[in-house]
């Protein structure tokens, strides 16, 4: 009799696991999950920055991230010119398909948000 009260409380402790896990997985993903609207929005965001990159030939010098918004974050090299840094994030700014920019150089916001 206790080796049978034993045993469903043990079952019962798994399938608590089980479901505190499946929970837990459950809201990882969810948050990880796109739409179709944002999918396209990301990737056209995705192709303006990359073909502006490198047309100027900075794709190694600027790395970025692009939200599932079409929001862009660049993160440029010293390397890279004022003048070239700024053109470039005008030129993100005004395209259509990019939401929004944020542009740093040496941990440094250089071309604050409009």
């Amino acid at each position: 009799m206790n080796n049978q009260k034993l045993n469903c409380s043990n079952n019962h402790g798994r399938y608590i696991v089980c479901l505190f896990f499946a929970l837990i997985l459950t809201a990882c993903t969810s948050n990880n999950v796109i739409s179709d609207k944002q999918m396209r929005l990301q990737n056209a965001a995705d192709t303006a920055v990359s073909e502006t990159l490198f047309d100027r030939e900075l794709e190694k010098v600027a790395p970025y991230h692009v939200r599932k918004n079409g929001f862009v974050a660049l993160h440029f090299d010293e390397s890279v010119s004022d003048k070239t840094y700024t053109e470039v994030v005008k030129s993100l700014r005004a395209n259509p398909a990019i939401s929004g920019v944020y542009a740093e150089q040496a941990g440094d916001e250089v071309c604050a948000l409009p």
